[in-house]
């Protein structure tokens, strides 16, 4: 099978390219011809198939994603969807509904597009997105079972062709001496990794860290991982308010910052130094931090919320607090920090969570059959012509 990933691609430190070099090359070990069309900052030296043409900051790049689209003439497409992909002066995306308009109509070819952003309450741009998008689609991805289960109410129907599969996650060795690395050796360590945005919550977890820090003893250190993501205006302007925090905090020596976007590998690194990981996010739909902290054995406290709630229900590999409460997070961390076994036995349930559902080789499986079910639906609406 010939497929065309329209996505961002690395070396872009984006978790979408992250997540979709991670995909095709599940799906390439399972025999598929994966193309990647991209925008003009992905694509590394002597790398086949990737195309990086998409200049979204010019009118007209949606005229470039086709024409080169149909002179790969793929069996079909498969966009990798977030919104700031794609916008082009505020346009919404709507430039890929042109795209989408003309591949069913001109060229009858299979679409597929996986959803990366889809919260319980969508926007009513996000959900007249969705609303279009779905029925110029043959399959739209989720990642969430909350996710789907929402749509009628949020886009006034039932979408008979939107389909739950997970995020992936990779079945990896944990790298060894990675805390004598980063100087954290003999230290228990509570982290947080990811881009930097107010409705993440690191900022709450610093300012409770003094009171966690007591209770746990001067072994246990709070490291703090990321940055703000280049272009992102709202982390932008978090970013020095969460530096602020740790710096003036009263147990500033127990925290460690380890800033910068990370390639593949030194994510890895970082995550595999934590104990546990929390993610007290506000506001999210799913996350890959997560499942890449699961494939890695680490064990999480997160908010009680979306895809955050549904994977750790799902796996049994942590706590979920109430969204926003303080003294339940903090009494939660301190915890779960001091139960040696319970953190042991919540991170075998990690790993096994990863090897029975999300593994990529899994993944890549189920994406297959949908693309056999999207190609069958035009094979068949040729005939009926």
């Amino acid at each position: 099978m010939k497929i065309v990933m329209v996505t961002s691609w690395l070396p872009r430190h984006c978790g979408i390219a992250t997540y979709s070099e991670d995909l095709v090359r599940a799906l390439r070990n399972l025999g598929h011809e994966v193309h990647i069309v991209c925008h003009t900052d992905g694509g590394r030296k002597g790398e086949e198939n990737v195309y990086p043409v998409l200049n979204i900051t010019k009118p007209g790049w949606d005229e470039v994603l086709y024409k080169t689209v149909k002179k790969i003439a793929p069996d079909i497409v498969h966009i990798q969807h977030e919104y700031g992909l794609y916008i082009h002066n505020n346009d919404s995306t709507s430039s890929l509904l042109r795209c989408l308009f003309k591949w069913k109509v001109e060229c009858d070819l299979a679409t597929v597009m996986t959803y990366h952003s889809v919260y319980t309450t969508l926007t009513s741009m996000e959900s007249a997105y969705m609303d279009a998008t779905l029925n110029l689609l043959n399959i739209g991805i989720v990642h969430e079972e909350y996710q789907w289960a929402y749509l009628p109410h949020n886009i006034g129907r039932v979408a008979k062709n939107v389909y739950v599969i997970s995020h992936g996650a990779k079945e990896l060795q944990i790298p060894k001496d990675t805390k004598k690395e980063f100087s954290l050796k003999k230290k228990k360590v509570v982290g947080m990794m990811g881009w930097w945005e107010a409705d993440k919550g690191f900022d709450r977890v610093v300012k409770l860290w003094p009171d966690i820090s007591k209770k746990l003893g001067p072994d246990c250190v709070l490291v703090v991982a990321g940055d703000a993501r280049p272009g992102s205006e709202s982390g932008q302007l978090y970013k020095p308010e969460l530096l602020k925090e740790i710096e003036k905090s009263p147990a500033k020596k127990s925290i460690k910052l380890i800033m910068g976007s990370f390639d593949p590998d030194a994510y890895d690194k970082v995550l595999s130094t934590f104990d546990l990981i929390v993610l007290p996010y506000l506001r999210t739909s799913q996350s890959g931090n997560l499942a890449h902290a699961f494939a890695l054995g680490v064990p999480a406290v997160v908010s009680e919320i979306g895809g955050l709630k549904s994977q750790v229900d799902a796996s049994n590999a942590g706590i979920t607090v109430s969204q926003g409460d303080d003294f339940e997070l903090k009494s939660t961390i301190i915890n779960l920090m001091s139960k040696d076994k319970q953190r042991k036995h919540y991170a075998e349930n990690a790993k096994k969570y990863v090897t029975a559902e999300i593994k990529w080789s899994t993944i890549a499986e189920k994406h297959t059959r949908r693309y056999e079910q999207a190609i069958k639906e035009v094979i068949e609406r040729r005939l009926k012509k």
